[in-house]
């Protein structure tokens, strides 16, 4: 056989393989219709996540003013509450001088009492006195000697005469100097009464205005003190709504989190799918693959390999004006072709769609080659289609797991087993 009709047959081999390829077999095709009807599973819980999501920012905000409401009352509850401090400073300061005031009242009316016990007691001597003095008399009388002239003039000679009127004069001034001393005491003990009564006096006038002064520091307290109670209420009923809306955002995150296990769930039985209708082989590709951004300035912005404590099985491409249209490397099947994430711009979360990959293409090459192509903003190819090496197959954009408009091309060979023994350095095949 010469060599052009080796050739020959090598160009008629490869066509049939390409044609093999190109039609899809009745298990393919159940696969297909079964990728697109979990496609939209997948698509219907990317809306029902991403409205759980917009709820969550909703009650975000809401908690953010709720909160900067409830720091603002506080603010003026922590006024008030300074406000009852001062009050209640200054009722102690009163009812400290209440008490002393209260002890020198008991103090001052007891010694009122000491002295009227007194008095009574020099008054009662001074009575007795007189009546002594009253008695003296009266025996004077009854005896015949009715003054002291007559006792003066019975003397027996001068000499008893002065001692008679030196007897009476004693006896007379005796008689004064007891009633006078009695009575000075008595007004000695009369002006202290007075004095005493003048403080007791006082000492009541005082208390009934420290008592009115405390009254009325007790009813401005009052008025504080419920004015901060109605604070505290407002207060509490916000941290209560504040609670709902973050026990609301836990069942939504909760929602959130199995409704990305079961898209993950969705994207294996894909995967599933995808290990009935891809080639298998030792993914040797006789080419060479070109560039799947088909614009000028585009850059690799992150390889394949260890990435922030993770791994990266594949580069990331940017570029190209961001909207850059992305081609086939190489030639094959599209066995998936996914539009079902609408989160087509850059954020530091996954968003859950497709895994990740957002909207994406995979290509399958023969051999167990298969190429994929993430973030896209749409795909505008379909599963089961042929693509030539360099067909557009979408445009450049920023959905799934994206900080910014990129593309993310990967290389796996037999996508049946797991992706970290599948993935294969993208930058080999150029």
């Amino acid at each position: 056989m010469t060599t052009k009709t080796n050739r020959l047959m090598s160009l008629l081999l490869a066509f049939a393989v390409m044609a093999l390829l190109a039609i899809p077999t009745p298990a393919g095709i159940q696969a297909y219709a079964a990728d697109s009807a979990v496609s939209q599973k997948i698509a219907d819980l990317d809306e029902k996540i991403a409205a759980s999501q917009e709820k969550i920012k909703e009650n975000e905000a809401k908690k953010k003013e709720a909160q900067q409401n409830a720091d603002t009352i506080q603010e003026s509850v922590d006024l008030l509450q300074s406000q009852i401090n001062a009050y209640n400073s200054k009722i102690d300061v009163l009812n400290s001088q209440i008490s002393t005031l209260n002890k020198d009242l008991t103090s001052t009316q007891q010694k009122i009492a000491q002295t009227e016990a007194d008095m009574a007691v020099q008054k009662e001597q001074i009575a007795a006195t007189q009546s002594l003095y009253a008695d003296r008399l009266r025996a004077m009388y009854v005896t015949g000697n009715v003054s002291n002239l007559e006792i003066l003039l019975e003397a027996d000679n001068f000499r008893d005469f002065l001692n008679r009127l030196e007897m009476l004069t004693r006896i007379s001034k005796h008689d004064n100097e007891i009633i006078k001393t009695l009575q000075d005491e008595i007004a000695v003990f009369e002006q202290t009464e007075a004095t005493l009564k003048q403080s007791e006096q006082k000492l009541v006038s005082d208390k009934e205005q420290i008592e009115n002064s405390k009254a009325m520091q007790q009813e401005a307290k009052s008025q504080v003190v419920s004015a901060k109670s109605d604070l505290d209420s407002k207060v509490n009923t916000l941290q209560t709504y504040i609670s709902g809306l973050d026990e609301n955002s836990e069942e939504l995150n909760n929602y959130i989190a199995k409704a990305r296990a079961q898209q993950q769930a969705y994207m294996n039985q894909v995967n599933a799918n995808l290990a009935v209708t891809a080639s298998t082989g030792n993914g040797a590709y006789s080419g060479t693959f070109i560039w799947p951004v088909a614009a000028s300035g585009t850059y690799v912005s992150s390889g394949y390999g260890s990435r922030w404590g993770t791994f990266h099985y594949g580069i990331d491409i940017t570029g190209g004006g961001g909207n850059a249209p992305i081609v086939a490397a190489a030639a094959g099947r599209v066995t998936i072709a996914s539009n079902t994430c609408s989160h087509n711009y850059g954020k530091n979360y996954n968003c859950g769609c497709n895994g990740g990959y957002g909207n994406y293409v995979v290509i399958d090459h023969g051999n167990g080659l298969l190429t994929y192509y993430g973030h896209m903003s749409r795909a505008i190819v379909s599963a089961g289609s042929y693509v030539q090496q360099g067909q557009t197959i979408g445009y450049m954009g920023s959905t799934g797991y994206s900080t910014g408009n990129h593309l993310h091309f990967e290389v796996r060979v037999n996508d049946g087993t797991s992706r970290s023994v599948a993935a294969r350095n993208p930058m080999n095949y150029f």
